[in-house]
């Protein structure tokens, strides 16, 4: 099905939004949604799903895929138009990427008959369904690594898998001890690296883009593809052949990498033609003190915010961006932002405004919190604030700390977090140039205050951004207020001023 269809569902919001427009004003905590204008491309909005943490449908404690099934309709409704699935391959660890079998699905996560019944549901309802492809290394128990292995240490096995994996005789920097030899292991020594120089390798990986592929997914995460090779090039270069793969199968196929590192690696990588890499430097924790959405919404500065708006563009070049707050590696935005609720919808907001396709992790929707380890940030998805059918915490939880409310209760909150990220994505799915366009800036003389307009095709919008904490009057701004997004209050229009809350930002065609 056609994802337009899903705009004749707005409507009846889009018509009393017009009342609202007529008179000047666009009312911000409530959840006045737009008519959507979705172009058939690979711009989306992205939510990424921790499988073993997010619905639990068969009631043994851990999310599986007829969970996402389930709540497919809530994620489409929050305005996500595509999901990332971490791996969901079988595998030896709770999170999965130390994949034991390419080809067949976590058995606490279902089956490949579910996954097909998923991604048809997704397809209908217009949402896209990419997964991770982890093919820098595999499972130490994978029956290739374990053959190869005892064949290596005259234990049996046979030669036929030796050189899927890297082997030394001796002690080496990222290799692993067993038995008599050592083999490349950079990550863990439960994820042997396998041999991408390999054609035999390369075969295989070839066989599960295609496999994958035929299932009806569209497109993959690269996992760690910094790491393919000690070359940087090489690692550039096989990114490419992943992606020329995949559209030997899917034309269309939607291939974002993992490149954690500075902006100018990330800029080499696009080399590759990959659609996407993930923009760390837009991210809380990654960024650090250097994070554009922090440091603007700390100091309250437009300046701050206005060059990353350029940069990631620039990184990207005629590829997609792909910003984020945070993921399954990083601490969650809302402990960066301090726990803040303003803050937490204000840098979403910021984010939303950025030219490329976002990515949320799920949770964050509801400000969900976790930064130690790796399990804290993958906690259990809360539906409501009884914690009904909270999924088990991973083995390893440290804490697991609920500071907002559930789902259910935030969606009744016109007010929530969740309904201001509904409508942040509505407003990109309702304005191509949002999602698009070409940015430039127009002078404004306050500290806090930004203006630009974004040009895509023959639609061209402005945006102002209050990053104060005060109400702020900007004065000269032609065009038609469109939409309003506030952490509270509402923004006004009179002829060419805005009364603008704090922490708002005005869209106007």
């Amino acid at each position: 099905m056609n994802k337009k269809v899903f705009s004749v569902l707005k409507a009846v919001a889009a018509c009393v939004l017009a009342l609202f427009m007529m008179s000047g004003l666009t009312a911000c905590g409530k959840v006045n949604l737009l008519e959507e204008n979705i172009i058939d491309d690979k711009y989306d909005n992205y939510y990424e799903i921790f499988v073993y943490s997010y619905n639990d449908t068969n009631g043994d404690g851990y999310g599986d895929l007829n969970g996402v099934t389930e709540k497919l309709d809530y994620i489409r409704d929050l305005g996500y138009t595509g999901i990332w699935l971490m791996p969901i391959n079988n595998s030896a660890s709770y999170h999965g990427y130390d994949v034991v079998d390419y080809y067949s699905v976590k058995p606490i996560y279902g089956t490949l008959e579910d996954y097909g019944k998923l991604i048809e549901a997704a397809h209908e309802r217009g949402i896209k369904v990419i997964i991770d492809l982890v093919v820098n290394h595999s499972s130490s128990v994978h029956p290739w690594f374990k053959d190869a292995l005892a064949y290596k240490n005259g234990q049996g096995g046979s030669d036929k898998y030796v050189d899927y994996y890297n082997w030394s005789s001796n002690g080496r920097d990222g290799y692993h001890q067993s038995g008599k030899v050592w083999y490349e292991s950079r990550f863990d020594a439960s994820m042997p690296d396998l041999n991408l120089a390999n054609d035999k390798v390369k075969a295989e990986i070839e066989n599960i883009i295609k496999f994958w592929l035929d299932l009806g997914t569209d497109g993959f995460r690269l996992d760690g593809c910094l790491y393919y090779f000690d070359s940087q090039q090489l690692s550039i270069d096989f990114c490419k052949w992943i992606k020329d793969t995949a559209v030997k199968y899917n034309d269309k196929a939607y291939i974002v990498g993992e490149t954690w590192s500075s902006r100018s690696v990330i800029a080499d990588f696009y080399q590759s033609g990959c659609d996407s890499f993930f923009y760390f430097p837009a991210s809380y924790a990654a960024g650090g003190a250097d994070c554009p959405i922090s440091s603007a919404i700390t100091l309250g500065s437009a300046d701050e915010y206005w060059p990353s708006v350029k940069t990631l563009i620039s990184v990207a070049g005629e590829n997609i961006p792909a910003p984020f707050l945070s993921n399954h590696d990083i601490g969650r935005a809302a402990g960066y932002a301090g726990r803040d609720e303003d803050k937490v919808k204000f840098a979403y907001g910021l984010l939303s405004m950025y030219t490329g396709n976002t990515f949320t992790y799920y949770g964050d929707e509801i400000g969900m919190i976790g930064s130690q380890t790796d399990q804290d940030k993958r906690i259990g998805m809360l539906w409501d604030n009884k914690q009904t059918n909270i999924t088990n915490p991973p083995p390893g939880t440290q804490h697991q700390d609920y500071v907002f409310d559930g789902v259910k209760e935030q969606l009744k909150d016109s007010g929530s977090i969740l309904n201001y990220f509904k409508v942040c994505n509505n407003a990109r799915n309702a304005f191509p140039a949002l999602m698009r366009g070409t940015p430039s800036r127009i002078a404004y003389d306050d500290y806090n205050i930004l203006v630009f307009q974004k040009t895509y095709k023959d639609q061209t919008i402005k945006i102002v951004i209050n990053f104060g904490k005060d109400k702020k009057t900007v004065n000269g701004i032609e065009g038609t207020l469109a939409q309003g997004i506030c952490v509270d209050g509402k923004i006004k229009q009179s002829g060419s001023s805005l009364t603008m809350p704090k922490y708002s930002i005005a869209i106007l065609t």
